[in-house]
């Protein structure tokens, strides 16, 4: 059976208060008292409930990150380094996922409202989220990931992916001034694919290009859903000309697949970048250009804020914005 206070308190010969003020303001016991506690804790091996000391204490030590999803290489990313600056800061994370279609009233409830964490990080990445009205009405600290919460005080990392769609898009054209360029994104409503959208179009616009509404085409930023799409298109744009512009390495290397399915070269007979700069990038045969977003840095980031938010509850509203950087690789054919 597991050790109790009480039983830390019998063992020092001290009241169960007195092992409390040990575990959480040791500066208040005086050395003597401190060092028969201590012992009496290593002796029994007694660990502390953290959650009923958080709730005691109303500081858990614990931070959360809430994504839209916990699957591929990009949430990895952040986690990771969500994960290395929160212990680096002295705390813990906890990590869970909350879809568009969801808004979060459950997660939020459990780990805000409940005191199971001191701030809480959320990536909001569809302008229809559901989770925008929890978030407006939180009272927990907050830091963003990707968009602003109107109604709620908030910090916010952000990535210029404009300016990185921007330089790809700026680079294929220089490269190939008249050729055409087909645009894969996710949702409509995502912010990113927005962002990403809005460049391809603004460097078209600039050179007297303007895309056909078949150069524009929205999935889900899935590889499987990329490849199927791409599986009946990809010898009609080999024929005329394409470069693809897919809004994620994922569905870049669906559209590489298929044309290698078809019996088609890239990018002899088809050129293809992506976006983000995973590992898929670089696994992808040729390797994919695309454009590098600093995923990890956006957790540690993010993390950073959020316990400068612990540390001065009143100071004004921080936003981050993290520059992208333009990789070019074989698969656009200009190497």
């Amino acid at each position: 059976m597991a050790a109790s206070i009480e039983d830390v308190a019998k063992k020092a010969n001290v009241s169960i208060s007195t092992v409390s003020r040990v575990l959480n303001r040791r500066n208040i016991v005086n050395a003597e008292t401190c060092k028969r506690v201590e012992a009496a804790i290593a002796e029994l091996g007694y660990r502390p409930n953290v959650f009923a000391r958080g709730l005691m204490l109303r500081k858990s030590n614990v931070l959360g990150l809430v994504l839209p999803d916990l699957h591929g290489e990009f949430y990895s990313e952040i986690i990771r380094g969500a994960n290395l600056k929160t212990r680096e800061l002295g705390f813990h994370l906890l990590v869970s996922s909350v879809s568009a279609d969801d808004d979060g009233q459950d997660v939020l409830s459990v780990v805000g409202a409940q005191g199971l964490v001191d701030g809480i990080v959320v990536m909001v990445t569809e302008m229809s989220s559901l989770i925008r009205r929890t978030l407006a009405n939180s009272s927990t600290p907050l830091v963003v990931l990707d968009g602003d919460i109107q109604g709620a005080k908030h910090d916010t990392v952000t990535i210029d992916h404009h300016n990185g769609a921007e330089a790809l898009v700026r680079y294929l054209v220089s490269s190939n001034p008249r050729g055409r360029i087909v645009f894969l994104g996710g949702h409509e409503t995502n912010l990113d694919t927005i962002d990403r959208l809005n460049a391809y179009r603004k460097v078209l616009a600039e050179v007297g290009i303007r895309p056909d509404p078949d150069d524009i085409a929205h999935l889900d930023y899935s590889y499987e859903t990329a490849f199927d799409f791409a599986s009946e298109r990809v010898r009609d744009w080999a024929a005329s000309g394409v470069t693809v512009f897919a809004a994620n390495d994922e569905m870049a290397a669906g559209v590489v697949d298929a044309a290698i399915a078809a019996t088609l070269a890239v990018p002899d007979d088809l050129r293809v970048v992506g976006f983000d700069d995973t590992r898929i990038a670089q696994l992808t045969r040729p390797r994919l250009t695309t454009v590098h977003v600093p995923m990890a840095e956006m957790g540690s980031k993010a993390i950073e804020l959020l316990c400068q938010r612990l540390a001065e509850p009143d100071r004004p509203s921080t936003r981050v914005t993290l520059p992208t950087r333009l990789v070019v690789r074989e698969s656009c054919g200009t190497l």
